[in-house]
């Protein structure tokens, strides 16, 4: 297996808590060569599993060899469990309902719930928490910035996948807002003349 970096990645994401979604967390667990080189490379930042991460990487799992060797691999000291507590929470909630409306009025539509409640965690810890994820599409533009790209080349599939180390853009997010609450003023507008 070979993986390629964006050129200065490890400087742009140093220091910073990095998010991790299923689909980079099943690919260190299945690969220890590429597990190995990423802790390495990755070393200067802490690499966070939230609740629902956890959730989609053990579920589903009926043979109970993998299942304890996955429970075993997310309890490793390399990773630490995000926060979670009800307050916390609603307050993760709020922010990907609000995402979901903006995502909708930039026609995207492919991010799941749990894809929302990620964006509104890094969204809710935007200036110390970034997200390396390999469904970019689930985190758009019109409210993230892509601060690099691991390329990892898989031989048993002779393809290269692509994981995305995003952050959230407070200026993007701002100008995604506004042109919301604009459309959603006319539309309350029309709405409330076609009623009289």
């Amino acid at each position: 297996m070979q993986f390629f970096l964006t050129d200065h990645l490890t400087e742009n994401i140093r220091g910073k808590q990095i998010l991790l979604d299923n689909d980079f967390l099943g690919l260190l667990f299945k690969r220890s060569d590429f597990f190995q080189e990423m802790i390495a490379i990755l070393s200067k930042n802490a690499l966070i599993i939230d609740p629902l991460t956890e959730f989609e990487f053990l579920r589903d799992i009926y043979i109970p060899e993998e299942r304890i060797l996955r429970e075993q691999f997310i309890n490793f000291n390399i990773f630490m469990p995000a926060v979670k507590h009800q307050e916390l929470f609603n307050k993760i909630q709020e922010n990907a309902l609000l995402l979901s409306k903006l995502y909708a009025h930039h026609s995207v539509k492919s991010a799941s719930t749990v894809d929302l409640l990620l964006a509104g965690r890094v969204m809710y810890h935007q200036t110390s928490t970034l997200l390396l994820t390999g469904n970019k599409k689930d985190f758009p533009n019109c409210v993230f910035d892509t601060l690099g790209i691991i390329s990892v080349e898989i031989d048993t599939i002779n393809t290269i996948k692509n994981y995305a180390v995003i952050e959230f853009s407070r200026d993007k997010f701002d100008k995604s807002y506004t042109d919301y609450l604009h459309m959603e003023n006319i539309g309350i507008k029309h709405l409330s003349k076609e009623i009289h």
